[in-house]
């Protein structure tokens, strides 16, 4: 497919994807030169002072620009190979199917999402299946969303390729570290007014935000040229993103039927409202509390989820029908669809148009009602991890 695909592609896509990995390469050679000509300054020049100290301000700078590889997350429960042979069954089969390599790790969260992408320095690939998606989607939804993941890594997607993405993981990375520098640090200088060290305080904290202005004064040209990189690779690689954006749509119709594909997409409008529905169901708990041991807690938790879900879907009729009418629903109606737009990729009545007038695949994997049950059950303790976290902390981790 991906064959016949490319003769279709712009001539100033191509030269759009070049000009981003142009830049990326700039920025991680800015950030090499960085590192070794402060290294040098810091090695040779000991015997002054000037050089020493321009050379640590080099690798402050270098340390900011550095490439930033995403880790498992310690905050949510990893699924090893051996612990869920059932669910790495079914990634295995999307994969190859797809025609990907196979998933390293699995971790489970209480995002209503499905991420797939790379860790570490290997950049070895994870999973992290949001349960509440889980819950809510139907067994061939599911295979859908899998299959969409895996899709990416076969798509060509620009964004989440080695060079152009670490270089977007960079860029945002170091623009947020200098606009949050010195929350933290005021913080330090908060203190009560009936302390008796209240005015000594205050004239720290009234001298500690002058130099601190000062100081954002000085990084306020480095963060807006790392913003406008941003949103120059954001540009540059936006044809292509919504291209592989496509490609995963298509991967996700042609394994697990276009049905379910399409169905997967109109419910997605569920996130919102099970996001907020865990979260009180969450405070609710820790307020009121709830009789009975740990796990049946944690059962009856994720039981009202689902029932909510499936409240929600059984009442969403209109809903669905104005996603059904493909993009003549208002752009503001859905907030995913302003995130889509922001990021330059297909709004989703656009998405369920193209594989509603495409080829109608059957599904050629399935999940049955014994996988499934299997799954589940593999995800058991997962889940009540989850649950309780919820319930402590009233908010999603």
């Amino acid at each position: 497919m991906a064959a016949e695909a490319e003769p279709d592609i712009p001539f100033r896509e191509h030269v759009a994807t070049a000009a981003a990995c142009g830049v990326a390469c700039l920025l991680h050679t800015l950030t090499a030169s960085l590192l070794i000509g402060g290294l040098l300054l810091i090695v040779l020049r000991l015997e002054t002072v000037v050089q020493p100290l321009i050379g640590v301000l080099l690798v402050l700078c270098a340390a900011v620009l550095r490439p930033r590889f995403d880790r498992l997350d310690p905050n949510l429960p990893t699924l090893l190979r051996e612990e869920a042979p059932a669910l790495y069954a079914l990634l295995d089969e999307v994969a190859d199917a797809v025609g990907v390599r196979r998933l390293d790790a699995v971790q489970v969260g209480t995002d209503f999402s499905v991420r797939a992408g790379t860790y570490g320095i290997r950049r070895r690939r994870r999973l992290v299946l949001g349960y509440p998606l889980w819950l809510a989607f139907a067994p061939q939804q599911r295979v859908a969303a899998l299959a969409h993941e895996l899709g990416h890594f076969a798509s060509r997607d620009v964004r989440r390729g080695a060079l152009v993405g670490t270089a977007l993981a960079s860029l945002a990375g170091g623009a947020e570290q200098m606009e949050h520098r010195t929350s933290a640090s005021e913080a330090a200088f908060d203190a009560s007014p009936l302390s008796r060290y209240a005015d000594e305080m205050a004239v720290a904290a009234v001298r500690f935000k002058v130099h601190g202005q000062t100081v954002n004064w000085v990084l306020w040209i480095p963060g807006l040229l790392m913003k406008g990189a941003v949103r120059l690779l954001v540009r540059l690689t936006r044809s292509s993103a919504r291209r592989a954006e496509f490609r995963a749509d298509a991967a996700a119709a042609r394994i697990a039927s276009t049905q379910a594909a399409v169905s997967a997409l109109h419910d997605r409008q569920l996130a919102d409202a099970i996001d907020i529905e865990v979260h009180r169901l969450g405070v609710a708990a820790r307020t009121f509390g709830w009789a009975g041991s740990t796990q049946s807690v944690d059962q009856d938790f994720w039981a009202k989820v689902g029932a909510y879900a499936s409240s929600w879907r059984d009442s969403g009729g209109s809903t669905r029908d104005r996603a059904d009418s493909g993009n003549r629903a208002p752009a503001d109606s859905d907030p995913s669809r302003r995130q889509d737009r922001d990021f330059g990729l297909p709004a989703i009545g656009l998405r369920v148009a193209r594989l509603s007038t495409g080829t109608k695949h059957p599904a050629t994997v399935m999940l049955d009602t014994a996988r499934a049950d299997a799954i589940e059950d593999e995800l058991r303790e997962p889940k009540g991890l989850l649950a309780r976290k919820i319930v402590q902390d009233c908010v999603q981790p």
